[in-house]
């Protein structure tokens, strides 16, 4: 954790990173501006970060777990119908 900047890194190994990746870009593109979403192929793997600038307010917490929640509810349905 940089000073005031949260960051969460979800790796998940599949064949099918690079679409699961190309479905997400659409949800990540509205996005508060203390927050960033990004996921990308490497390597085979689905690699998805989340940052939250302003991590001392609790608030912004919240916004990063739930923000994840989401992203894993999301890769999940694209990884299902894909599947």
């Amino acid at each position: 954790m940089r000073e005031g900047i949260c960051i969460a890194r979800i790796q998940v190994p599949t064949p099918f990173s690079s679409h699961v990746a190309r479905a997400l870009q659409p949800d990540n593109q509205r996005t508060p501006p203390y927050l960033s979403v990004s996921c990308k192929e490497v390597q085979g793997n689905l690699e998805c970060e989340v940052t939250v600038e302003g991590c001392s307010d609790p608030k912004r917490i919240l916004t990063l777990r739930n923000t994840v929640d989401d992203l894993l509810i999301s890769i999940r349905a694209a990884l299902d119908s894909l599947e």
